[in-house]
Order: C-alpha cells, then sequence, then structure tokens
C-alpha cells in the first residue's frame, strides 16, 4: 500500500484528489471529502478545469486515472493456475466428461468448450474455496439426481457452475452441491429403488 502512496505524492497529487476524480467521472458524491478544496490542488496540478460553474476531468486528469486502474487491476489478476490449481486444465477436462455427450431437453449441449467453463472456474475459484475432489462429487451427485428423469430440467456444465442472472447477480448450484458434499447430508445415503411388476 506505501507503494501506491509513493506513487500517488509523486505525481502531485492527494489520496482525497484521486478520489474526487474517480467521484467527477462516475457523477457520485462524497461527503468526507472537502471537495472546494481540493479542486483547487486538481486546477493547479492540471487534472480538472473549470468552464463556467461546471468542473472538467482534463486528458492529463484521464491519464492518471488510467494508470491507477492499471495498477489495481494487475494487482487483481492472478493465473488460472495460481487460481485453480496445477493440474486444472485436467480438472476441468475429468468435470466436461462428467456431463453427459448429448443434448439436454432444453435443446442445449450438456457440455460447453473448455475455454468457456475455465473462465467460469476462474470466477467459481475466485468467489469459493472447495476443492477438486469436492466438485466431481458434487457434480456426480447432481448429474445422478436428473438421470432418471433423462436429464429434464438440468443445467449444462456452464451453468451448473455460475450463471449470470437478469440483475447481473451471478450464482453457481455447483457451491450449493458443493456444500452438501462437504456437510455430508442425510440424502447422501444411497437409495434403492424396485422396479414393482
Amino acid at each position: 500500500m506505501w507503494e501506491i502512496f509513493q506513487k500517488i505524492l509523486k505525481d502531485k497529487i492527494t489520496p482525497n484528489q484521486l478520489m474526487l476524480l474517480y467521484a467527477f467521472d462516475q457523477s457520485l458524491g462524497i461527503p468526507q471529502i472537502d471537495a472546494h478544496s481540493e479542486l483547487r490542488g486538481l486546477i493547479t496540478e492540471k487534472y480538472m478545469i473549470k468552464k463556467g460553474d461546471h468542473y472538467k476531468i482534463t486528458p492529463l486528469g484521464r491519464v492518471k486515472m488510467r494508470k491507477y486502474d492499471n495498477y489495481f487491476n494487475k494487482a487483481k489478476k492472478r493465473t488460472s493456475e495460481e487460481l485453480m490449481g496445477k493440474d486444472f486444465d485436467a480438472n476441468i477436462t475429468k468435470y466436461r466428461e462428467l456431463f453427459p455427450r448429448q443434448k439436454l431437453p432444453s435443446g442445449k449441449p450438456a457440455r460447453q468448450n473448455v475455454k468457456t467453463l475455465t473462465d467460469g472456474f476462474r470466477w467459481f475459484f475466485d468467489n469459493f474455496d472447495y476443492t477438486w475432489a469436492e466438485i466431481h462429487n458434487a457434480t456426480r451427485k447432481y448429474l445422478n439426481s436428473y438421470e432418471d428423469d433423462g436429464y429434464m430440467y438440468m443445467k449444462n456444465s456452464q451453468y451448473f457452475t455460475v450463471k449470470t442472472l437478469p440483475n447481473k447477480e451471478r450464482v453457481s448450484e455447483l457451491a450449493d452441491y458443493c456444500d452438501i458434499i462437504r456437510e455430508g447430508t442425510d440424502d447422501d445415503i444411497q437409495h434403492f429403488k424396485e422396479k414393482v411388476v
């Protein structure tokens, strides 16, 4: 964190001024900042200009904003191996092959391509702490629960991992099944069916 503050000071901008730049860009108000005094500094360093009663971010101000955006984006991005483990590609392939090699009753293929699944699992591992063994066991449990009904209403391999709802919220039914595996609920017991003639 100290490294970021040193870069901010070198750019002759305070953390509050940087926050104010982002607030102007996003049309947000920040009541904790005294905007009038911070604006003077931004104008002095040519990060903003005043036109009449309005303030505008200058191209130099936009360059500074991109600089700090890039700094944080680089820090957030981890490799797939760091997120999912050394054998992530083999584990994703194993996961994919658990799904039937056919179209579901919905008309969609049960299996999605590895690239799509990798993107979904990057999100999954960024948000949950399950192991690949738990993921594979949870997937088997999910598939077994739909097999007798011809996979009617079953999610495909992508949507089981992560699905984006209309409100942009992401949900994972796989995570719910991983909880079942981890907690060892009662329905882990094998139920036998007897066919009566």
